[in-house]
């Protein structure tokens, strides 16, 4: 049985919940402000709608995206839930971090804790992270994750990055 909320030696992982559009507001506002150019924060409704869907998520399976806590505040989400991906499932592989927690490895510890949760609950699922292709942090913290940079196909309108079971 694959545990729902876990830790890291400094993060707390737990299955995210209404109670936490706050913070994922907050979040996307904070990243949207660091976009070339910035964009305007999110609609609440737009936040608690994708908020919704994580939340559903875990009822629909074994796992869903985290809400990251570190110092007893959430400071990103997170995590792994099954997608369909060019014909077959898998676990897509999500991770956001609050700007002012950059450069502390926590995207990091969060992608391979997931990936370790997605392989414990179905052992043989490729982990699939999909993102645009300039987001180079991103891409490094997949690398890092142990996921490898697949070869473009026509159409394709993000990088694809895949670990294989």
């Amino acid at each position: 049985m694959v545990s729902i909320e876990r830790t890291t030696g400094r993060l707390r992982l737990r299955p995210v919940r209404g109670a936490d559009l706050d913070a994922f507001v907050g979040l996307e506002t904070a990243l949207r402000a660091r976009e070339v150019p910035p964009r305007a924060a999110p609609h609440r409704d737009e936040s608690a709608r994708f908020l919704d869907a994580f939340v559903r998520a875990w009822a629909d399976g074994p796992l869903g995206y985290w809400a990251v806590e570190c110092a007893d505040r959430v400071v990103g989400f997170g995590g792994v839930q099954p997608k369909e991906w060019r014909g077959q499932r898998c676990w897509n592989l999500y991770y956001r971090v609050d700007p002012g927690w950059w450069g502390r490895g926590i995207a990091t510890e969060v992608a391979r804790e997931a990936i370790a949760a997605g392989a414990e609950a179905r052992p043989g699922w490729p982990v699939l992270v999909e993102t645009r292709p300039g987001n180079t942090a991103a891409i490094r913290v997949a690398e890092r994750a142990g996921l490898v940079r697949q070869d473009a196909r026509p159409g394709d309108e993000y990088a694809v990055l895949l670990l294989r079971s």
